[in-house]
């Protein structure tokens, strides 16, 4: 059995309460008492009892983590973040939990009961992640909400305006005068900033904007109608940003059937990068959102938001970079 709190208070002679007091940062002892605790606490091996502290604090020490209903399409991106949150809570008390999709039903009231939850990217369709934001429990979502959302106590985003401005340049450089943008989604927030910069980018230009939408499960043929369409206009669109997950490279076999490889001249960029782009052949251009440090900055926050006990006036919002990693396309 290890060293017990009344343990360290018999060898130092004194309460269990000051040392308990000692120990939790509490007023009612002295600096010089608080520090021979700590240091005695140390040679002696003492190791709180978490469990014991969690229910005097009405904490569960668990943080919720919620994905959209569309992580199964995407699974090694949103993998990546789950992995990032478990990394950035490693050096705390807190222990992730995944929880169900409510996206249908908004029915969060059987959840299992939690300090926190980040939300990862919170989609406008996704009913769960509306009731989880109008809870009173700490959240942080991973790229904004919606406007129609309670306002989270963080927000961690990708600087999207920025990495779209950096896609389309290159994608002229390669030569290009008509880049379009190919998305798979728009109930992202992240989708949405993308076209908007998008079309922003296009009206600055004088540039008529070459929108392609589609869905993840969308036949090839009718992907290729699409492309062809936009291929032939006048101008034609001669370059693609494709800003969803994992899409790149099933457009670029695409392109291929009707003459247009982006090996051969057609630059074409990702909004997500992946090992997937980087081994594709050619290897793709892509925007590196690096969801792993999405996750742990997403974690860091949600500690840091629970230390702090009080919802912010305003959502604490962390910008991350998104670089363009330049390769083959």
């Amino acid at each position: 059995m290890g060293t017990t709190l009344k343990d360290l208070a018999t060898h130092l002679g004194i309460s269990a309460a000051a040392v308990s007091m000692a120990l939790n940062g509490k007023p009612g002892v002295s600096d010089q008492t608080r520090d021979e605790v700590r240091r005695a606490a140390d040679e002696l091996g003492y190791r709180p009892n978490r469990t014991g502290q969690a229910l005097r604090l009405n904490r569960t020490n668990t943080i919720g983590v919620y994905f959209p209903s569309t992580v199964m399409e995407y699974s090694l991106y949103f993998a990546e973040i789950m992995r990032g949150v478990v990394a950035g809570l490693a050096d705390t008390e807190l222990s992730p939990l995944l929880l169900p999709s409510a996206g249908e039903t908004g029915n969060v009231r059987d959840f299992p009961d939690v300090d926190g939850v980040v939300v990862v990217e919170p989609h406008a369709d996704d009913l769960g992640m509306f009731e989880l934001l109008r809870s009173d429990r700490p959240t942080v979502c991973i790229d904004p909400p919606p406007a129609s959302a309670a306002p989270p106590w963080g927000i961690v985003e990708a600087d999207a305006p920025a990495a779209t401005v950096d896609s389309l340049s290159h994608i002229v450089a390669r030569g290009a005068a008509r880049p379009g943008l190919l998305s798979i989604e728009s109930v992202s927030e992240w989708s949405r900033t993308i076209d908007a910069s998008y079309r922003d980018w296009c009206r600055a230009r004088g540039i008529a904007p070459a929108v392609i939408a589609i869905t993840a499960r969308q036949s090839n043929e009718e992907i290729l109608e699409l492309l062809e369409r936009e291929l032939a206009a006048e101008p034609p669109c001669d370059g693609l940003f494709v800003s969803g997950d994992a899409v790149a490279p099933r457009i670029a076999g695409l392109l291929r059937t009707i003459g247009r490889a982006p090996e051969d001249g057609f630059p074409l960029v990702s909004g997500v990068d992946s090992t997937m782009m980087e081994f594709h052949t050619p290897p793709i251009t892509a925007i590196d959102l690096n969801p792993y440090g999405y996750g742990m900055h997403a974690a860091r926050m949600m500690a840091t938001l629970l230390e702090e006990a009080s919802r912010p006036a305003e959502p604490r919002v962390e910008k991350l970079p998104a670089p363009l990693v330049v390769r083959g396309t």
